[in-house]
C-alpha cells in the first residue's frame, strides 16, 4: 500500500515564499574537511551543514547523506535555512559524504556506482572489494568522524540516512547489515537492490521510499512495489509513494523537504 504524505503547509507555496525572502534568512555554516580512510586508501571529502546558532551543547539530530555533492550543488542549504528561520522545522545537522565520480580502471562505470550498489558487484572480486571497503568507511570512519567533531546525538532514533538513486541502494543494504545504526532510511529512486540474501531484520527500521512514476523501472516492470514488499517481508516498516516525474534531482529535493517538515516540526 502506497502512502500519500500530507502537510499543513503546501510545499510549493512555502518554498517559493522562503526563497523570495532570502534577505531575511539566517545564515548557517557549511564546513568541509577530509576524512583519511584506511579502507578507501585515500582521503574522502565530507561537508557538514550546521544550522544558524549552532550550539555545541545541544546534541542535534543528524541526517547522514551519501552523494553529498548533491546537497552542496542542489540548493539544499538555503531551503533548510528558510525552514529553520521561519520555524517550520527544528534545527538539524546534515552530514554529507562526497561521491567519487572517477572511473573504475578497466570498467565502464564510476567508483560511485561500485561503492553504492552491492548487486552490481556480483561475483566480481574487484567491484565487491570496492563496495565492502566503502561500507566499512561509512560505518567505521565517516559516521564516527562526524560524531567526534560535532556535538551530535548518537542515539539511533535521532539519526537518519538519506540517499538518492544509487546511494539509495546503498542505504537499503546498509539497513540490512547495520539495522541499529539509524532509525530511518530515506531512500529515493533506488536503481537496483537485491535483498534476497538477507533474512529478517533484528531491529525495527523505518523506511521512507519514493520514486518517479515516469522512471524506467516504473514503466517497464514492477520493480518498486516488489522492492517495498521485499523489505516488509523482512520486518521493515515502509511508507512508500510516487511522484509525477522521472529520475529527477529537483523532485528528490522537494520530497526531502517534505519529510523534514513532517519529521522535525517546530
Amino acid at each position: 500500500m502506497k502512502i500519500r504524505l500530507k502537510f499543513a503547509i503546501p510545499l510549493a507555496v512555502s518554498i517559493m515564499a522562503f526563497a523570495s525572502c532570502s534577505n531575511d534568512v539566517s545564515e548557517s555554516e557549511f564546513r568541509e574537511f577530509d576524512v583519511s580512510s584506511k579502507y578507501l586508501g585515500a582521503k574522502r571529502t565530507v561537508g557538514v551543514y550546521l544550522p544558524q546558532g549552532y550550539d555545541s551543547q545541544k546534541g542535534y539530530p543528524v541526517i547522514y547523506m551519501e552523494d553529498g555533492l548533491v546537497f552542496k550543488e542542489g540548493g539544499y542549504k538555503h531551503l533548510i535555512d528558510s525552514l529553520i528561520t521561519y520555524k517550520v522545522i527544528k534545527p538539524v545537522i546534515v552530514a554529507c559524504s562526497y561521491e567519487d565520480k572517477s572511473p573504475v580502471e578497466g570498467y565502464t562505470l564510476a567508483v560511485r556506482n561500485a561503492e553504492y550498489v552491492e548487486a552490481l558487484a556480483g561475483q566480481d572480486s574487484t567491484l565487491s572489494k570496492i563496495f565492502e571497503n566503502h561500507m566499512k568507511y561509512f560505518t567505521d570512519e565517516f559516521v564516527p568522524a562526524i560524531q567526534k567533531r560535532f556535538d551530535v546525538s548518537q542515539k539511533p532514533e535521532d539519526n537518519i540516512y538519506y540517499g538518492t538513486s544509487n546511494s539509495a541502494d546503498f542505504g537499503l543494504t546498509l539497513s540490512m547489515r547495520h539495522p541499529g545504526l539509524f532509525s530511518e532510511y530515506w531512500c529515493f529512486s533506488p536503481v537496483y537492490s537485491d535483498l534476497s540474501k538477507y533474512g529478517m531484520l533484528q531491529q525495527k527500521v523505518k523506511y521512507m521510499i519514493c520514486w518517479g512514476a515516469k522512471e524506467e523501472a516504473s514503466i517497464s516492470f514492477d520493480y518498486f512495489p516488489s522492492l517495498v514488499q521485499s523489505i516488509r517481508k523482512r520486518g521493515g516498516n515502509v511508507a512508500s509513494w510516487d511522484f509525477n516525474d522521472g529520475h529527477d534531482r529537483d523532485h528528490w529535493r522537494t520530497e526531502f523537504i517534505k519529510l523534514l517538515e513532517k519529521r522535525f516540526p517546530f
